[in-house]
């Protein structure tokens, strides 16, 4: 954050117009920083340890190299080694936010327009090279690590598959969590569950380039067919990215800040800071304070990534490169309006403004989707768990089901709290909370595999009962080993030898030495392989 704020300073002070007196622009420039320092959601993305700070960090300085070079008049390698040096940090950024790439073309346009003569046409081709330095370095190590000539990501097909089907809102959702919830509670990671969904519904193994293909097609498919619904799609993306909301696709902002001091600390949000900036762009009172290449340049760092977004969905962590480019037009209509209502002659008209931005940022204000809440306690929760912090994680888990909209994430979360609760010892609530699951979704393998799992303990008169729900969880995952070493007893108890030696087997044949598959194998009167 604070680098951040100290880059913004300076590109501030480098967009000022030649007209401006250096105490005004410092003044505008101190703005800035201030703005950018006192930005909530810029620390919430830092301490989410998400990489989009970094892309912040790159995109901005690099701008920043080429506004300040533009007025260099000689040539030479120094020029040629700023625009290359600028292509470098936006070939980085992409490496993180691949939709960024866009920016080079732009900015290359920009360099060529705005740039003098002599150094336009070098710098422009430094900038390129720059950037496709670093792209070609990331397909290399791709192509080193899997195999596969991969330019930045394979996960631009799903993202835009999510914006482009039928029921997306413009928002983050997985397009199967409603028709398969059961599938959705077994693949949480999003890259894994896209290759895994794509190749079943493929009918083949594809990889994860030729599932990102996959998706893509389908959602072409969905664009094409759909003209109307996409337009819509289109427009109602636009909204939501110039909301107040901070849109998540992974940790809610407003959850956190709501659970978090710190934050509170940082009262500025994208509410206040997007009115002002258009006004800091529009009116002519505050666009005189801006050189205009500086303008043009502050035009492309948001439409780029604003129209490179709006084809995938609208999230905070996309919406994010433009803010900081948004915050050096705020501090630039700031000052304006600052300045009329320093004097008395212009203090009305300033105050008529004022109010003007004021209804802007009530209206950026009016929600446009419903965030659903009970998936931040049940991130929560999980955290909880997993630094073993049981009774906290059973407290976040029973909030998540008093706000939980639906019965596909309801199921999850009653699943995930009986596993607490058993872990505490309380297995009669645990089994109710698996037997819940299984009553708002019948096919829930994970809560039939668990309650299976737990009514083993009950002896050999629960065996049958259990022995049928873990035929159900393998089904679902023919590879879940411990489902595999449970039913193999459970046909040893029985007098199925033939299918505990199967089971047994199977397992060993994952892992070697598994006790209790070697105990099933040696009861069932084979010994296992040493």
């Amino acid at each position: 954050g604070c680098l951040l704020a100290l880059v913004l300073h300076r590109f501030t002070l480098a967009a000022a117009g030649s007209g401006i007196s250096r105490e005004t622009t410092e003044k505008i420039a101190l703005i800035a920083a201030t703005i950018c320092l006192f930005y909530g959601p810029f620390a919430f993305l830092e301490s989410d340890l998400l990489m989009i700070s970094w892309t912040l960090l790159l995109t901005m300085p690099a701008a920043l190299v080429l506004l300040r070079a533009r007025s260099v008049h000689t040539g030479g390698p120094g020029v040629v080694a700023r625009a290359a040096a600028s292509g470098l940090c936006l070939g980085l950024a992409a490496s993180e936010r691949p939709n960024l790439i866009a920016l080079v073309p732009a900015l290359v346009l920009w360099v060529v327009w705005f740039w003098p003569g002599r150094n336009r046409l070098r710098a422009a081709a430094a900038l390129t090279l720059g950037a496709c330095l670093v792209v070609f370095s990331v397909a290399a190590l791709n192509h080193a690590a899997a195999g596969r000539w991969v330019m930045l990501t394979t996960s631009s097909g799903i993202n835009f598959y999510i914006g482009n089907h039928p029921g997306a809102r413009g928002t983050f959702d997985e397009p199967w969590s409603e028709a398969d919830p059961d599938f959705t509670a077994r693949h949480p990671d999003l890259e894994e569950a896209s290759v895994t969904m794509a190749s079943r519904l493929a009918r083949r193994e594809l990889n994860p380039v030729q599932a990102s293909d996959f998706w893509f097609a389908r959602g072409f498919d969905y664009v094409s067919t759909h003209s109307g619904e996409t337009a819509a799609l289109l427009l109602r993306k636009v909204g939501l990215f110039w909301n107040a909301a901070e849109l998540p696709n992974h940790l809610n902002f407003s959850f956190m800040k709501a659970s978090t001091r710190f934050l509170w600390l940082m009262p500025l949000s994208f509410g206040l800071v997007a009115p002002l900036a258009l006004y800091g762009t529009v009116y002519p009172g505050a666009r005189k304070l801006i050189d205009p290449s500086a303008c043009a340049l502050l035009a492309i760092l948001v439409l780029v990534p604003m129209v490179t977004v709006l084809p995938f969905f609208v999230a905070d962590r996309y919406r994010a490169p433009v803010v900081p480019p948004l915050i050096v037009a705020a501090a630039f209509g700031a000052a304006a309006l600052l300045g009329r209502l320093s004097s008395a002659v212009t203090r009305r008209v300033a105050c008529l403004h004022i109010l003007c931005l004021i209804l802007a940022g009530v209206a950026m204000a009016v929600p446009l989707t419903r965030i659903d809440q009970s998936r931040d306690h049940w991130l929560l929760a999980q955290a909880y768990k997993k630094q073993g912090r049981l009774p906290e994680a059973v407290a976040s888990y029973r909030e998540a089901l008093e706000s939980s909209p639906d019965k596909a994430a309801a199921a999850q979360i009653h699943n995930n709290l009986g596993v607490a609760l058993a872990k505490l010892g309380q297995t009669q609530e645990a089994r109710w909370q698996y037997q819940q699951a299984m009553t708002l979704v019948p096919e829930a393998s994970l809560a039939h595999r668990n309650l299976g799992l737990l009514m083993m303990r009950d002896g050999p008169g629960a065996s049958g009962e259990a022995a049928s729900h873990l035929l159900v969880a393998e089904r679902a995952d023919p590879g879940d080993l411990e489902v595999a070493r449970a039913l193999a007893a459970l046909s040893l108890a029985s007098g199925d030898h033939e299918r505990a030696r199967r089971l047994a087997l199977k397992v060993l044949a994952a892992v070697p030495d598994d006790p209790g598959a070697r105990a099933v194998l040696s009861a069932a009167g084979e010994a296992p392989t040493p």
